[in-house]
């Protein structure tokens, strides 16, 4: 663990002259330390990272992570109890603190105090996990604890202070000038305590490698006073700015590991992703998400959104525990619309957990932001588990057929994988819950024993597509499909051909690959994401400070056959950046570098097969690289990352060599197409736009940024190659993208996806012969009008 020293700077004194400040404490950096201005002790900083200094209510605040990062220090107090004393603290929390993980309590963590119990002297200001705060003191010996009347809130300012008045034997409570509590005290106040915690006491309480008694978000300002101030001077404070949560870019910037263009939180822990919805010319993109740290506990559901699908831009948390239905998680669920059930609007039906059982809830958006999000006040609008069904029972789906909506429901029937069906109730606007079954497996080996994030959708063909990710399946947790018809009763009915699951991913087991995918459909286009998990230890995310992410996009559909067909999304091609190289009809022999490297490309060739194997290499350096391989001889698809020096995060699961046969044999002189996506951590591969596969590879080699395309053991033909580094496009859109080249040498034009159109023509006859569209005119992309 990194330590950071912190001296302040001096701010100007928001109380009257005829206070004694007795210490004070600014959060304002300089050269990397801050310290007490009254005595100038330094406070010593603890954490992961560096704490970011932030635009504070007054000067800088400093951003605390919610799971490493404290600070304590000595600081000046008086020499024995007073008979006044006030204390004030800024703070602005992002999440409330974990505390106890699995166990409801009144336990609150320190935000900044001196509180120490074997004295029994010193003071705290608190927060427990459900939003209740407060403060604590010792007056004449004995321990004062005052809570606030109302939850402290989340992403904005709250001046706390507490007036401790021997005098009038009162102890008042203040947030932002308001009175929120009050108690008796004894006539002095015992504050003599030195030892100064901010984000968490001397205790130290983990879960793994993460601590829980710690506290997430912003804190500036903690302010000690030798006497009472008056109500009018505690009102007169106004912070300098809006309190700012989002995590610095600069966090994370010299992190190679970190994808650039995959959705993910800025920092934390993340999972499913629940839904997709367009509003207000933005995707909306909502999960799983633990604010507090790069760990699983106290779920809530996070937010990002994004014009392109590309570059996505975090938002506030959409739903936080905080009801008695939902105060230890607010877990999966989905975003729908529906012309009945929600006026054509987004809504959010979600599991809300208390500590018995699981329920359905619902929320609506403020606006078409869908920034701000309201609980239904009728809440839960599914009360539980219908009888005779697993205690398990989460991830409520809706869809619709024809005149009725329907939302189903993970569970368990007779040890089996299942989902319940619930069907509304336009005339009541209730749903049903009788337990009748939406389908159900087989058998646990086939289907699992459990089933999470299912969802029904109705594909393009006509066909319901019904995906579900099941706990306990043979050979482990991965994503399995079945096509079929909705009956009259609102049931799934299998295709014939559909009775035995299939799996989503080429190379799925264990929890690797593409789990519990959202799909949204748009403009006749069935987009989907899913979250790929990092499968890394506890302390690694910990180092990382954040864990899992969701892959690119991919685009769905069905075959004649009704199997599931995936390619990349065409908005991915918005990341190609004019860093590239890209040839047709070449012969590739042994090993051809290509002549860009990084950690972000796209790698897209369309091979001739024939008997030598053939493919890409990459995060390719001095010390290892990794591979992407078609072997003709047995048609198997490898991808090998055993000879790459990296985290290890698949130890006796792949070890290094994920390799799969592929569904159909590719013969002698057919085209194969592999399109490779590369991004930090993430390994995205596309096979012919048929089947799709992510894996996640933790490179540690500062040079693991090469690239070559190659033929072992003979030649392969290349009808067309394209490599691009990876560019983020500030105009956000595919259709925006511009560009010229006003050189006079011929050039080749080719499509996005580097099949050769013309070939040693001028830029200018180009853009006389080409139609509107994008190309790419020698080295450039361009947009034709």
């Amino acid at each position: 663990m990194k330590k950071f020293i912190i001296i302040g700077a001096l701010c100007l004194c928001t109380a009257s002259l005829d206070a004694k400040l007795i210490s004070r404490v600014p959060m304002d950096v300089r050269d990397g330390i801050i310290s007490e201005t009254v005595s100038g002790s330094e406070i010593t900083l603890y954490g992961r990272f560096s704490p970011e200094n932030i635009d504070g209510a007054i000067g800088k605040a400093l951003r605390f992570d919610g799971y490493s990062t404290y600070a304590f220090g000595n600081i000046a107090v008086p020499d024995a109890a007073l008979p006044q004393m006030t204390f004030a603290v800024w703070v602005a929390p992002e999440t409330y603190p974990v505390v106890r993980p699995d166990t409801p309590t009144d336990e609150k963590i320190c935000i900044a105090g001196t509180l120490d119990e074997e004295t029994h002297t010193g003071w705290r200001f608190c927060l427990g996990y459900d939003g209740k705060y407060g403060f604590e003191s010792y007056s004449g010996g004995w321990k004062i604890s005052l809570t606030a009347s109302d939850a402290l809130p989340c992403y904005e300012w709250s001046r706390l202070v507490c007036v401790m008045d021997g005098t009038a034997r009162t102890a008042t409570l203040y947030r932002n000038g308001e009175k929120v509590g009050e108690t008796k005290i004894m006539t002095t106040v015992d504050a003599t305590a030195p030892t100064l915690y901010i984000g968490k006491d001397s205790e130290n309480r983990y879960l793994d490698a993460f601590l829980i008694n710690t506290f997430n978000g912003l804190i500036d300002d903690i302010e000690v006073y030798d006497t009472a101030l008056s109500s009018d001077e505690i009102a007169s404070v106004t912070p300098e700015c809006a309190a700012d949560l989002s995590i610095p870019a600069s966090r994370f910037a010299d992190n190679p590991l970190r994808p650039k263009f995959h959705g993910m939180p800025a920092a934390g822990w993340t999972n499913e992703c629940h839904g997709m919805a367009y509003s207000d010319g933005r995707y909306h993109l909502f999960f799983q998400k633990n604010a507090n740290g790069p760990f699983m506990t106290r779920l809530h559901w996070g937010h990002i959104s994004s014009e392109n699908l590309v570059d996505w831009r975090e938002e506030k948390i959409a739903i936080a525990p905080a009801l008695a239905y939902d105060i230890k998680g607010c877990w999966s669920g989905c975003v729908f619309s529906d012309d009945e059930v929600t006026g054509g609007k987004p809504n959010i039906i979600y599991t809300a957990v208390d500590y018995a059982k699981a329920s359905i809830a619902l929320a609506t958006p403020e606006d078409e932001s869908l920034i701000g999000w309201e609980k239904n006040p009728s809440n839960p609008i599914i009360t539980g588990r219908p009888s005779g069904l697993s205690d398990d029972f989460r991830d409520p789906y809706f869809f619709r057929n024809g005149d009725d909506a329907y939302i189903i429901v993970g569970t368990s029937k007779d040890g089996v994988g299942a989902c319940t069906l619930h069907k509304y109730n336009p005339t009541t606007q209730r749903w049903s819950n009788d337990g009748k079954i939406f389908f159900s497996g087989t058998t646990a080996a086939q289907c699992g024993r459990f089933w999470e994030m299912s969802n029904i959708t109705k594909m393009d063909n006509g066909k319901w597509l019904f995906t579900t990710t099941p706990l306990d399946l043979q050979g482990g947790v991965r994503t399995i499909y079945w096509t079929g018809d909705i009956a009259e009763d609102g049931t799934f009915v299998p295709d014939a051909n559909s009775s035995a699951p299939r799996q989503v991913e080429l190379i799925a087991r264990e929890g690797f690959g593409l789990l519990s995918p959202t799909l949204f459909q748009k403009d006749g286009v069935t987009t989907v994401l899913g979250i790929v998990p990092d499968k890394l230890s506890g302390s690694d995310n910990a180092n990382l400070g954040w864990a899992h992410l969701y892959s690119f996009p991919r685009e769905w559909s069905l075959d004649s056959n009704n199997n599931l067909l995936q390619r990349p999304s065409k908005a991915l091609k918005v990341l190609r950046s004019e860093t590239a190289q890209i040839e047709s009809d070449i012969d590739v022999e042994g090993d051809k570098q290509l002549n860009i490297s990084g950690r972000q490309a796209e790698l897209r060739a369309e091979f001739t097969v024939g008997t030598a194997p053939f493919g890409f290499r990459f995060f390719k350096g001095a010390t290892g690289e990794a591979s992407v391989t078609y072997n003709p001889a047995s048609n198997q698809l490898k991808i090998d990352l055993s000879a790459l020096p990296r985290l290890v995060n698949d130890a006796s699961v792949f070890s290094g060599v994920y390799s799969c046969t592929l569904p159909e044999n590719c013969p002698v002189g057919s085209q194969m197409t592999l399109d490779v996506f590369i991004d930090g951590s993430i390994i995205d591969v596309f096979v012919n736009d048929k089947w799709a596969t992510s894996v996640r590879a933790f490179p540690t080699a500062d040079d693991a940024d090469g690239f070559e395309v190659f033929s072992t053991g003979g030649k392969t033909r290349v009808a067309s190659l394209g490599a691009w580094t990876l560019q983020s496009d500030a105009s956000g859109s595919v259709d925006a993208i511009t560009g010229t080249d006003t050189s006079l040498r011929p050039v080749n034009v080719y499509t996005l996806d580097g099949i050769l159109l013309k070939r040693n023509i001028s830029p200018s006859e180009a853009r006389l012969d080409l139609d509107k569209g994008i190309y790419i005119i020698g080295d450039k992309k361009v947009k034709i009008d």
